[in-house]
């Protein structure tokens, strides 16, 4: 296992370490300024928060390095959808689904267990890794006093190297718990799977359809108002009744979506003209 937890390691953020982290660090300690090297890491911080924050990329990612994308993209949609109401406001730290996918998707394909059963420990390994980001979170407490030591000392490039280091922690939490789960955990999931009743089993795969709507639900209480609940109704009657795919239904709603801004804008322009 140690070759597919090494994969499943550069998937999680190995590839970061390398692509972003490390030519940034080159960059601070040569102190010598380039727009190609700029660009370049604007592009590898896109990606990395795409990745942050669509964890179906990283979970089919997962799939494709272990020979079944398929797989991938499935556990990733399922997790990006129970978790997709879910995210960080201010100091509160929810249970991170970026790992949980990666995890999950590893566990799936070298298991041969169902998806259900995969994703019963997504919400454990997602506690796991919010755990794993409090922690550092109070690390840093440790890492912002010696940078204000450096910012009374005038130290700007100490100040820069500590900082590039900050971020190379942050993926560290999840390169290092990637390897370990798949080298040291596959073995003991596999045998713990080879235990689960078929009615649990059974049962499993029927909440791991449940949860995706749970997230979806947490999703229409934030956005929920008079305004969108119109809308919403009308995206579920043309799913259902005209068959539309996913492609179809976004760009109708980009349609939709821009007719009613005008509509919207030009009544309030005809208010405004009328002195109302």
């Amino acid at each position: 296992m140690w070759r597919e937890a090494f994969l499943v390691a550069t998937v999680a953020g190995g590839w970061a370490l390398v692509l972003y982290y490390l030519p940034q660090i080159i960059t601070v300690l040569s102190q010598k300024e380039s727009k190609a090297m700029t660009w370049w890491l604007l592009l590898m911080r896109g990606v990395n928060d795409a990745f942050s924050y669509a964890v179906v990329i990283p979970a089919a990612l997962t799939g494709w390095v272990l020979g079944d994308l398929k797989t991938g993209l499935i556990v990733g949609g399922t997790v990006q959808a129970m978790f997709i109401g879910v995210f960080i406001v201010g100091a509160s730290i929810p249970p991170n689904p970026y790992l949980a996918s990666i995890l999950s998707t590893a566990l799936v394909i070298l298991t041969g267990a169902s998806t259900g059963e995969a994703l019963a420990l997504v919400v454990p390994i997602a506690v796991v890794s919010q755990l794993l980001t409090l922690a550092f979170m109070s690390l840093n407490v440790v890492f912002c006093h010696w940078g204000d030591k450096m910012a009374a000392d005038g130290n700007a490039k100490g100040i820069d190297i500590l900082n590039t280091l900050d971020g190379t922690g942050w993926t560290l939490t999840n390169v290092i718990p990637a390897f370990l789960g798949v080298a040291l955990g596959i073995d003991a999931a596999s045998k713990l799977l080879n235990i689960i009743p078929g009615w649990l089993a059974d049962g499993l795969s029927y909440a791991g359809g449940v949860l995706p709507a749970l997230g979806i639900a947490m999703l229409l209480l934030i956005i929920a108002s008079k305004e969108v609940w119109p809308f919403f109704f009308l995206g579920f009657i043309a799913a259902v009744y005209l068959n539309l795919n996913a492609v179809a239904g976004a760009i109708l709603g980009v349609i939709i979506a821009i007719i009613f801004v005008q509509l919207k804008s030009g009544s309030s322009e005809d208010k405004k003209a009328k002195g109302i």
